[in-house]
């Protein structure tokens, strides 16, 4: 993890900087976030544990292409996926009002989860979109987390 750690942050080094007063308020709002993150995952993990089974029977009226795509597999790596977001979540929140260390290496352990999730799923855009501007958050506020 540490030559992982290393290889971001000189990576995320060479970019610009974000202001000092976005940087600020990102980190005021950061726990927040998690807990909104945190309840919003809750419902698609109950869905993805059974609880859209119960639309299965009217799949064939709308496709059973827009019901997840390669079965199974997707979608046991999506709820495997969604419950490691949400642990990583809900450990963060107490380090983020804190403002310590731990509350910061939790999201980054969830976004490095995001970006392992959307190589499995050969998601380009994820990876290179979403986990790529996360981690640049990420790096932007690290000094403000002791």
């Amino acid at each position: 993890m540490k030559e992982i750690d290393a290889f971001l942050s000189g990576l995320f080094a060479k970019l610009p900087n974000l202001p000092e007063n976005v940087r600020s308020f990102i980190v005021k709002i950061a726990p927040y976030l998690a807990v909104i993150g945190l309840i919003l995952s809750l419902p698609a993990v109950l869905a993805l544990i059974g609880f859209g089974a119960a639309a299965l029977p009217y799949g064939m009226m709308g496709g059973y292409g827009m019901m997840g795509g390669y079965g199974f597999y997707s979608g046991a790596l999506a709820l495997a996926f969604s419950l490691i977001s949400i642990v990583l979540l809900a450990l963060s929140i107490r380090g983020l009002f804190a403002r310590s260390t731990s509350g910061w290496r939790f999201m980054y352990y969830n976004a490095l989860a995001g970006g392992v999730y959307a190589v499995l799923r050969f998601d380009l855009f994820g990876l290179l979109i979403g986990t790529g501007i996360s981690l640049y958050i990420l790096f932007q506020v690290r000094s403000h987390y002791k």
